[in-house]
C-alpha cells in the first residue's frame, strides 16, 4: 500500500473534535418518492452485503466533485474503505447515524470507529424497493457545506469510502476525510480559496444551494467587503453571507434567501481581505442543466 503523510495526532484530534461537533440529525422517509436522507455534518433492494462493492463508483464520484472545484484527485486508500464499509453497515443495520460506535451493538468494530470519527456519515431510510445508490450520500454531502468542505480539502491525497445496503433496503454510506490529511502542505497550495459550485459549472440545483469560498483549515478567517449575487441580467438575487463555517473551517458561505432560478447563469462576486492581501472573486455557474451561455 502506497505510504501516505498523516496529520499530527494533536491537529487530528483537533479537527476529528470538530467534525464532530457538527453531527445533527434531520428525519428521512419511506414513504415519499423523492429521495431524501439523514446526514450528519460530518451526510437498496439487495440481499444483505458483506463486502463492500461500491469504493470505486464512490471515489469517482468524489473525484468528479473535486475537479469541478479545481482541486486535485484523491487516490483510494483500501484500508480506509474497508473501515469506512463497517461503519456503513453499523449505521444501516442499527439504523443509527453517528460518529461514535455503541460497542455493543451489531456489526460495532475498531476499524468501523476509525472511520466513524474521521469523516462524513449518511443513512438512507427504510424503503419497499430499490432505491439508495452511493451517488446519493455523495451529493448530500456536497449540498452540506461542513461535509463539502472536507470532501473537496485540496490537499489530502487518498480517502476511503464504504457503501452498504441492508436486506429492507436502508442504505448507509461513509467517507474517511481526515486519516491522509496533509495540513503542512496547505501554504504552498496554490489554488485557495476553493470555489463551489465551481466556475463555469453546469447543473447546478435550483435550490437554495449553498456557495462557498474555502482557505485552508488553520489560516486566518477572511474579512468581507463586499459580496453580489446576481443573474445574468443582471437580476439581483437575495442571500446571506456568513463566515461562521461549520467544524471550524476558514471561508465565506452565500446562501441564496430563495432558491436558484433553473435554467439560469449565476454570476458570484466577492471582494475582501485574507491575511491582510485584497481580493476580488467573480465567477458565474449555470443552474439546471442547460448549455452555458455566458459569454
Amino acid at each position: 500500500m502506497l505510504f501516505y503523510k498523516r496529520v499530527s495526532n494533536s491537529l487530528l484530534a483537533i479537527v476529528a473534535a470538530l467534525l464532530l461537533s457538527l453531527f445533527v440529525f434531520s428525519t428521512s422517509s419511506a414513504d415519499e418518492p423523492t429521495k431524501t436522507s439523514t446526514d450528519t455534518t460530518y451526510t437498496a433492494a439487495l440481499p444483505i452485503i458483506l463486502t463492500n462493492h461500491y469504493e470505486n463508483e464512490g471515489l469517482l464520484t468524489v473525484n468528479h466533485y473535486r475537479d469541478l472545484a479545481g482541486v486535485p484527485p484523491v487516490e483510494e486508500d483500501t484500508s480506509l474503505n474497508n473501515n469506512c464499509f463497517e461503519h456503513a453497515r453499523y449505521m444501516a443495520e442499527n439504523n443509527i447515524l453517528t460518529h461514535s460506535q455503541d460497542p455493543n451493538l451489531p456489526y460495532a468494530s475498531p476499524a468501523g470507529q476509525s472511520c466513524a470519527e474521521r469523516g462524513n456519515a449518511w443513512l438512507g431510510s427504510e424503503y419497499h424497493a430499490d432505491f439508495w445508490e452511493p451517488l446519493d450520500s455523495i451529493e448530500g454531502w456536497v449540498e452540506s457545506v461542513g461535509h463539502r468542505l472536507w470532501l473537496l480539502y485540496p490537499t489530502t491525497n487518498a480517502f476511503g469510502f464504504g457503501y452498504y445496503e441492508s436486506a429492507n433496503y436502508r442504505a448507509g454510506a461513509a467517507l474517511d476525510v481526515l486519516s491522509t490529511a496533509d495540513f503542512s502542505a496547505d501554504e504552498s497550495f496554490t489554488g485557495w480559496p476553493v470555489r463551489y459550485p465551481g466556475p463555469d459549472q453546469l447543473d447546478v440545483p435550483d435550490t437554495r444551494y449553498p456557495i462557498t469560498l474555502n482557505w485552508r483549515y488553520f489560516g486566518d478567517s477572511p474579512q468581507i467587503g463586499m459580496v453580489d449575487l446576481k443573474m445574468a441580467d443582471g437580476t439581483p438575487l437575495q442571500h446571506e453571507t456568513t463566515t461562521s463555517l461549520p467544524a471550524g473551517h476558514k471561508g465565506i458561505q452565500i446562501t441564496p434567501t430563495e432558491p436558484l432560478p433553473p435554467h439560469s447563469v449565476i454570476v458570484v462576486t466577492v471582494t475582501g481581505t485574507y491575511a491582510g492581501t485584497a481580493f476580488n472573486y467573480s465567477w458565474h455557474f449555470t443552474t439546471a442543466g442547460v448549455i452555458d451561455p455566458y459569454p
